[in-house]
């Protein structure tokens, strides 16, 4: 396994569901009476730009966060702390985001769960402190944010701030697979084709990556031209594992870059070969 992988995104606004239609009025109605709820979600609106209607306006959006924040609300604390850490609509603040975070996260806040456990891990903001963040990124992972179970799953795999545990691992890597998480995706397939903290199924692991590279995910692209390359859950197909190097390779992926180099030059030579036999 790799070493322990963590995200950090600097904004994370909750999108608003794609069924509702969002009414700015009506929010606006019950923002001015005092509502800290409507109050963040029209933050979160100017943030998204309205669901891609208009560029974000971020200025718009941490005011609104600071007014509910003051008024309550808990959702608006996290939102303001990923603003202040990503510098969106504001100075960037990265100790006073942290503070913040540390705040919604006591109130029970799973984003802010899992934001506070990454500036540990990384350092950000406070002194770092993997097995703090272990300890911020297990109360979100229980309320079901799959971005905290992810990361939870590597420091388990690794024993990073936490006993290694591969088969709790391989739990929280399939609960995050299956919140549509494309890196969880990808490990867990990986813990299938190698039994890491379950049975080895490598048809399943071909499976799964092959749905994750469908999704963009550049790394199961990797592991699927591994899979066909070496017949391993596939039939051997060194054409279609070629194929899945060069998308990966075109992707920014340097392995798969090496990867397509050497199966082009055995294919070579395999042709050679084949050529030179004939004759």
């Amino acid at each position: 396994m790799k070493r322990l992988f963590i995200i950090l995104a600097a904004f994370a606004a909750a999108a608003l569901p794609a069924a509702e239609k969002f009414d700015l009025q009506k929010k606006t109605e019950a923002a001015q009476k005092g509502d800290a709820e409507a109050q963040n979600e029209i933050g979160e609106y100017y943030a998204d730009g309205g669901g891609g209607d208009f560029a974000p306006n971020y200025e718009l959006a941490v005011m609104w966060w600071e007014t509910a924040a003051k008024n309550g609300s808990t959702k608006a604390l996290t939102n303001l702390g990923a603003a202040l850490f990503g510098g969106n609509g504001v100075l960037t603040d990265v100790p006073r985001a942290v503070k913040i975070w540390n705040e919604a996260a006591k109130r029970g806040d799973p984003d802010a769960q899992f934001f506070l456990g990454a500036a540990y891990c990384n350092g950000k903001g406070v002194l770092r402190d993997v097995q703090t963040a272990v300890f911020w990124w297990e109360r979100s992972a229980k309320q079901g944010n799959h971005r905290a179970q992810n990361n939870l799953a590597f420091a388990y795999a690794r024993g990073e701030g936490v006993s290694r545990d591969l088969k709790r691992a391989f739990e929280l890597w399939k609960a995050a697979a299956e919140k549509g998480n494309l890196v969880a995706q990808t490990y867990l397939g990986l813990c299938y084709f190698t039994g890491d903290g379950t049975e080895v199924d490598q048809k399943k692991a071909v499976a799964i990556w092959t749905s994750a590279a469908e999704h963009g995910s550049v790394e199961s692209m990797r592991y699927l031209g591994i899979a066909y390359a070496s017949g391993r859950g596939i039939r051997q197909d060194k054409n279609a594992a070629l194929q899945c190097f060069i998308r990966a390779a075109q992707l920014g992926d340097e392995e798969s870059r090496k990867a397509a180099d050497k199966l082009r030059l055995d294919l070579s030579m395999e042709k050679a070969e084949k050529n030179s036999g004939s004759k």
